[in-house]
């Protein structure tokens, strides 16, 4: 039912976005950034069915990383040791439930203020949901600490290629009111939102207690039972200490210490990827571990090691992150003469044997830039500008990758990422589809039309105007490249005064991404709602105050920025 008002809510906005297509006329921006506005240009029934597929076709990739999203945690949920992860970091925030809001909130609200995409961080919220689902934490106060802080964070972005291109800014432009308003915006959702105590009768309290009892008994007997496992298999197969310790430190990069151990895939993973240095990082970690650990009389150590398993699981998890956070954050568009990451793929571009070039054939071939001609070639992003779809590709294979060290069977591996994508697909589709409103007001104008409408009720520069269309333009435009390119360049042609383009930037950066928040075309709230299942009516309700608060943030910051200038 719940998801019906949801559907209720995207349906009537669809509708009213066609109607309108039916009584404005279409415009347009010609080549000198003038809006020209021609004749109404509505949009039948069969346009309608047209822009659905169209739709389709352009707006998947946000379906197609959902399911890689899925899919990932899908096998992560088949390992005891991440589920004692998420088990032991709920432990922890135990009657702290507060901070953990507060830490998540900030966390994301950072991240999204660096990276390229705010929404490719959704690949670590279901980590946070499992956390806080399991410290009973109200669902509405996940979605704020999660996709709601992220779009508080990218309402004070440092940096966007679009939205600097078109105004003609700078990383630094405004960079010092980014940061103060960012500190304030994060604060106010925290206010709003972070629970200060939980507060449960004392019927709830004993069901929990008696629940996490249990809990803590099926993990007592679950843990003897997995080292009752190990202690059989431990001694089946056993391998000399200091070897392997030799073989970890020296050979560990390509495997020799997992084919000694008898681990023959694993091995052949640390050969296919020992040019990523990863297998060189684990092994050091797994070296130190197994010094520490005790050799029997014969100076041998258990090949299957439940404390080796939760350093070599901490050290990925610490490397995925890092990884990840180096490929989505722009670190050569912050820093103009940091050039490391192009560099790289132009190395790698160029690695040959003879005639032979390695990567372009094994791997895939890296992008460059011809730095005389500017064109560009290659598949493989470089590290800092990796897109949802780079990232989906990545979560494919280290899925794959982890199935296969974990030695998961097939028909397991099949299993659990089915159930993954039919949990996630219609989230995937909804996310898609909500888009043909962007579709709709691009391919007939009627955004530009209505938003220049709305700018021009006054002359020149007015902070109350340029809000407004921003408001409306965010609504019909829930894309951020395509609202830049289209609704915000009319602002640049009403106000011909450069100093104000930072200002202006700064209220459609900020406008934007707060309407981000309640818009029903909004992807990432839409994905938020239906997944954890919040009715769009108590949504409004519960958020409101926060949205509110932003506004007034924002707009007093257009102001003082705008009288200083």
């Amino acid at each position: 039912m719940k998801k019906y008002n949801l559907f209720k809510v995207l349906a009537i906005t669809v509708i009213v976005t066609w109607l309108l297509t039916l009584f404005i006329p279409a415009s347009y921006l010609d080549y000198n950034g003038n809006v020209v506005t021609d004749t109404v240009s509505g949009v039948g029934i069969a346009g309608l069915l047209s822009n659905l597929s169209i739709s389709i076709s352009y707006f998947n990739g946000i379906a197609v990383f959902l399911i890689a999203v899925a899919c990932f945690y899908a096998i992560m949920n088949k390992l005891d040791v991440y589920n004692k992860f998420v088990n032991n970091t709920a432990a922890i925030f135990k009657n702290k439930e507060g901070l953990l809001v507060t830490i998540t909130i900030i966390v994301f609200g950072i991240l999204a203020c660096l990276v390229k995409d705010a929404m490719i961080l959704i690949m670590f919220m279901p980590f946070i949901y499992q956390v806080m689902k399991t410290l009973e934490i109200d669902k509405k106060v996940i979605l704020s600490s999660t996709i709601i802080a992220t779009f508080v964070g990218a309402m004070n972005g440092i940096y966007d290629n679009t939205l600097f291109t078109m105004f003609n800014l700078k990383v630094n432009t405004l960079l010092l009111v980014k940061l103060i308003v960012l500190v304030l915006s994060l604060a106010i959702l925290i206010f709003f939102t972070a629970p200060k105590k939980v507060n449960y009768s004392n019927k709830k309290k004993k069901t929990v207690k008696k629940a996490s009892d249990k809990n803590i008994i099926k993990e007592t007997t679950k843990s003897t039972t997995v080292k009752t496992v190990k202690k059989q298999s431990s001694k089946e197969r056993k391998v000399n200490k200091i070897i392997y310790a030799v073989l970890t430190i020296l050979l560990g990069t390509i495997g020799i210490n997992k084919f000694y151990a008898g681990k023959v895939k694993a091995g052949i993973l640390n050969i296919i990827f020992c040019w990523t240095l990863i297998p060189t990082i684990l092994s050091i970690a797994e070296f130190i571990t197994v010094l520490t650990e005790k050799a029997d009389k014969d100076g041998n150590i258990s090949v299957n090691s439940s404390r080796r398993e939760n350093v070599l699981f901490a050290t990925s998890l610490v490397l995925f992150v890092l990884f990840t956070l180096c490929t989505i954050i722009p670190w050569e568009s912050l820093f103009t003469k940091f050039t490391v990451f192009s560099d790289l793929n132009t190395w790698l571009s160029n690695l040959k044997i003879g005639n032979y070039e390695i990567f372009n054939n094994v791997i895939g071939s890296p992008m460059i830039t011809d730095s005389t001609t500017g064109s560009t070639t290659g598949v493989i992003s470089a590290i800092g500008s990796w897109s949802m779809t780079d990232m989906a590709i990545f979560l494919f294979i280290i899925t794959a990758v982890i199935a296969i060290c974990k030695k998961v069977k097939l028909d397991e591996f099949i299993s659990s990422t089915t159930n993954g994508i039919k949990k996630v697909l219609p989230v995937a589709i909804t996310a898609m589809l909500i888009s043909i409103v962007l579709v709709i007001s691009v391919t007939t104008g009627i955004n530009i039309t209505i938003c220049n409408w709305i700018a021009t009720l006054t002359k020149g520069f007015n902070i109350a105007t340029i809000t407004l269309s921003t408001i409306v333009g965010s609504v019909l435009t829930a894309d951020f490249y395509y609202f830049v390119s289209s609704v915000a360049s009319i602002f640049t042609s009403i106000v011909s005064d450069t100093n104000l383009h930072g200002v202006i930037a700064l209220i459609a950066q900020s406008i934007y991404y707060l309407m981000m928040i309640i818009a029903p075309t909004s992807v990432g709230l839409i994905i938020g709602l239906y997944y954890l299942n919040i009715p769009y009516g108590k949504w409004f309700k519960y958020i409101w105050k926060v949205l509110l608060s932003l506004f007034v943030l924002v707009i007093v910051s257009a102001i003082i920025v705008f009288v200083l200038v």
